[in-house]
């Protein structure tokens, strides 16, 4: 066995020499044999010498022609070079047509070379096997699908590389003849645009082609692939079965591309491709995806680690009440569901997805890390879990909370990393408890931001935004909201200072506080002590508020009213008017898990379906003390369980 693995290792690292090798060889070719033809071609473009260009063309003989050719068939060999890296210099310096025909002539001798080490010699690559996740996931979804239809489906899908095609399609049982002549025909859309975008930039330093028209040819040729894209993956591969209404929306993959744009301003982001990540590509049915919650950039985390599964998204049901967002969220499978109460709608709504055969992304804490730590997840999560039957993954985020987080935004790109860290598949759920399942979930999911800290440095000039409303208590006087963010200090009215360096952690002090979240921690154990003491029914907090009834047929229908919220060691009680009208409703510890809260703004709760955000009158920094209160009761009554 030992044996077996050693020389498997030997032959990943051959590989991997062979590959490197033969992407030297065509970098070499694309230098030696076309740098000349490339350089020319611009310097003549850019005099504006057609004659000069005709005739410098003439003189290159053949040597071009074959330069395009073997580099556009051996970066289909290697797999994990663009097929643009030729297409687009092949249209700067050839005429259209011939360009077209030089490139599909590329493509048929790479197509032919891979089949053959392939479907002939039983070539296997893991190194190969690995570039093709996105295939295989996409495979897994149609099985039985006809391959040739499959093929020109993957063929007009920009992000997949052709050699990636050619080496899954050769491995299926499939006639050279009808294999590259699906090569030869499937690949022309691509190579079109990106001889017509190589046109373009020709026109656009010869011709003084419009900088606006230049742009708007480049995103024509881009929408159309992704129309032909979206038409073909409709009619032959999911059959309208997930279009309507689903995460395999039309508008899915666009709103993840401008969410994307939006989170790669303050993250730069990494998924780790370890053995995990290869298995759960390689599962088959609906999945649910679990993960630890530190930002709101960690939704689309999530979507690029788990591409191209798509998932329906359980979340806040706040966010359905605006009419735009509505009838987008409502187009991707959006599960709305009230925070931190019971929702059998929800439920259903998740059970009904995973019979269809859609996957589930859910965030088991039900809210965002105030301190860069994993919060409880809600109860019910593993009964839930057991109750579909589905394959678990569990992902871990590292970074989003200096990232963007619940009380502050980075204005450099962080670094962000998204591993798979367990996989529970279906069969061993019948040997899980639902309690074991929390327990597993619970450790598996536990993380702590200033341990991944320790290997970055971040540079933020403003890392105590906020941090005076989330650690309002002095450890040195004891006065609450006395404590004063400026840059990377917080400091009290009475002297105490902290400093946060390079790696978000507290200069040296006497409190032995190392970074926020032990600060934090510190200020719950100060305000348990407090409340061990007291009578069930004693009051805690008596907050005088003003009150919003949430309305779900848009904001102009908001009700307003005030009264007072009351935590006891019971739970949470409001009293008071709304649209004047007497409302009185209280909530148990444990018909209500949390209270959810925005920074320094409300803190909210559902009652029977329906939300509301309470303003505290005399000063919004306690939002994080009321909240923080609930949090200690509740973990009171979790300690005498």
């Amino acid at each position: 066995m030992e044996n077996s693995e050693v020389v498997k290792k030997k032959n990943k690292s051959l590989y991997k020499i062979v590959f490197v090798l033969i992407t030297i060889i065509v970098v070499g070719l694309l230098f030696f044999l076309f740098r000349n033809i490339i350089f020319e071609v611009i310097r003549y473009t850019k005099a504006d010498d057609q004659e000069g260009l005709k005739e410098f063309m003439r003189s290159t003989g053949w040597l071009g022609y074959i330069a395009i050719v073997l580099i556009e068939a051996l970066e289909m060999v290697v797999i994990f070079i663009p097929a643009e890296f030729i297409q687009i210099p092949a249209g700067l310096s050839f005429p259209f047509i011939i360009s077209v025909l030089l490139c599909d002539l590329g493509v048929c001798l790479g197509a032919s070379i891979i089949y053959f080490l392939v479907h002939v010699l039983k070539f296997d690559n893991e190194f190969i096997r690995k570039k093709q996740k996105r295939i295989n996931s996409i495979a897994n979804k149609k099985k039985g699908q006809n391959t040739q239809i499959l093929m020109y489906f993957l063929f007009v899908t920009p992000i997949i590389p052709f050699g990636a095609i050619c080496y899954f399609a050769s491995s299926k049982k499939i006639s050279y003849r009808r294999y590259i002549l699906t090569c030869a025909t499937g690949v022309i859309p691509s190579i079109v645009t990106s001889i017509i975008m190589g046109t373009s930039i020709k026109y656009f330093i010869s011709e003084n082609l419009p900088l606006w028209a230049l742009v708007v040819i480049i995103f024509s040729l881009g929408a159309i692939l992704f129309i032909g894209m979206f038409f073909i993956s409709r009619k032959y591969l999911f059959n309208g079965r997930k279009i309507r209404n689903t995460p395999y929306s039309f508008l899915s993959p666009v709103i993840s591309f401008v969410f994307g744009i939006y989170t790669k301003l303050t993250a730069k982001i990494k998924v780790i491709e370890n053995d995990l990540y290869e298995e759960m590509g390689a599962l088959e049915g609906p999945k649910v995806y679990l993960a630890n919650h530190l930002s709101a950039n960690d939704l689309y985390c999530c979507y690029i680690t788990t591409d191209p599964d798509r998932s329906a998204l359980v979340s806040n049901r706040y966010y359905m009440r605006f009419k735009s967002t509505r009838w987008c969220l409502k187009k991707l499978g959006f599960v709305p569901k009230t925070l931190f109460n019971p929702d059998l709608d929800a439920v259903k709504r998740i059970i009904g997805y995973v019979k269809n055969d859609t996957s589930i992304l859910m965030f088991p804490e039900g809210r965002l890390s105030l301190d860069g730590t994993t919060n409880k997840i809600t109860l019910g999560t593993g009964t839930l879990l057991k109750k579909l039957g589905a394959n678990i993954v569990i992902l871990n985020i590292s970074g989003n909370y200096f990232a963007s987080s619940k009380v502050r935004r980075s204005h450099n790109r962080v670094p962000v990393e998204v591993e798979v860290k367990k996989i529970i598949k279906n069969n061993e759920l019948e040997n899980i408890s639902n309690l074991e399942l929390d327990t597993i979930i619970s450790k598996t999911l536990a993380h702590n931001e200033f341990e991944f800290a320790k290997k970055h440095i971040y540079k933020d000039k403003n890392k105590a935004e906020n941090l005076d409303s989330v650690l309002y208590l002095c450890p040195h006087c004891h006065q609450e909201f006395k404590m004063h963010a400026n840059g990377n200090t917080l400091e009290c009215e009475c002297g105490f200072k902290l400093e946060i360096d390079e790696h978000f952690a507290f200069n040296e002090n006497e409190y032995n506080l190392h970074n926020i979240h032990e600060y934090y921690e510190w200020i719950k154990g100060e305000e348990t002590k407090k409340i061990l003491p007291l009578p069930k029914d004693e009051l805690i907090i008596s907050q005088d508020v003003n009150v919003t009834k949430i309305s779900f047929e848009g904001k102009d229908k908001d009700e307003f009213g005030e009264g007072k919220c009351i935590i006891t060691k019971e739970g949470f009680s409001f009293i008071g008017i709304v649209n004047g009208e007497e409302l009185q409703f209280s909530h148990s510890l444990d018909s209500l898990q949390a209270l959810a809260f925005s920074v320094n703004e409300e803190y909210e709760c559902y009652h029977n379906n329906v939300l509301y955000y309470f303003y505290p009158k005399d000063n919004k920094q306690t939002c994080t003390k009321v909240s923080l209160i609930y949090d200690c009761v509740q973990d009171l009554k979790d300690a005498t369980k």
